[in-house]
């Protein structure tokens, strides 16, 4: 299969570690020349001089590029592409209805990664415009698989899961920090605090995953009456941690929709 991408920034760096590591040899294309020639060298594949030669050699093409750039992009990429061509954008936000406008085409996909993608680690999802028939799809789950669980949803759900998984890392990077520091004042070393707060928000996430279980039924299992962990958990709610996070997954649902909302050039 022929596989492109245009833009390799940090997300279209992992599609081609990803894909290259599952034997293709993708197409690739950034305005950066050297970033791009960099980039082909690390992962075994091949930089084309221009975005239209990607849209021209591809049987499926992945849009990663910012969100502002992906519907001029593809309305420029179209005219090169043949009509059986797959598209997939990984842009925040854009809308199926924008982006098959601009391409001429329904056979079109909006995948929402996030950063653990870059180590295979990724919760990626992704919905399907009509023309996407079961086949290509398969095809396209398969191409996504290397950076992480893959699950498809329907378009409505595309904001929220920008809210929760999207900007996900970026709040628990904030646990982390904050789990770091507060063992570095009860006297950690530094480093210590960071592997002990990092690897324990990452077992956790693999326990809840592996068992299955509820998280409250896993929070019961930990917790002792009148234990340390009791009292911990005492804190967080007297601190209020839930409505912060909650209001964090609104906060970026809202603004994904306002990206799909925004005037497109």
């Amino acid at each position: 299969m022929r596989i492109g991408i245009v833009g390799v920034g940090n997300m279209g760096e992992a599609l081609a570690r990803g894909l290259a590591a599952a034997g293709h040899e993708p197409l690739l294309f950034d305005l950066r020349a050297d970033h791009l020639a960099a980039v082909a060298r690390r992962h075994g594949a091949r930089a084309a001089a221009t975005a239209a030669e990607v849209a021209a050699g591809s049987e499926v093409v992945f849009l990663a590029v910012k969100p502002p750039q992906v519907v001029p992009l593809a309305r420029d990429l179209a005219p090169h592409a043949r009509p059986e061509t797959v598209w997939v954008s990984v842009a925040a936000g854009i809308p199926l209805a924008a982006l098959t406008k601009a391409l001429g085409s329904d056979r079109v996909v909006r995948v929402m990664p996030n950063t653990p993608a870059l180590i295979g680690e990724g919760m990626v999802c992704y919905a399907c415009a009509r023309g996407v028939e079961a086949a290509a799809e398969r095809r396209v789950s398969d191409l996504l698989a290397p950076l992480g669980r893959v699950a498809a949803v329907d378009e409505g759900q595309m904001d929220a899961v920008t809210g929760l998984s999207g900007s996900g890392p970026a709040y628990l990077f904030v646990v982390i920090e904050a789990l770091a520091e507060a063992g570095i004042a009860e006297g950690l070393p530094a480093p210590l605090a960071l592997e002990l707060a990092a690897q324990t928000v990452r077992g956790a996430g693999a326990l809840a995953l592996e068992t299955g279980d509820h998280p409250a039924l896993l929070r019961q299992r930990v917790t002792s009456p009148g234990g340390t962990t009791a009292r911990g958990l005492a804190a967080l709610e007297a601190g209020g941690l839930r409505a912060p996070l909650a209001a964090a997954v609104r906060a970026a649902t809202a603004r994904s929709r306002e990206l799909g909302r925004e005037p497109k050039e």
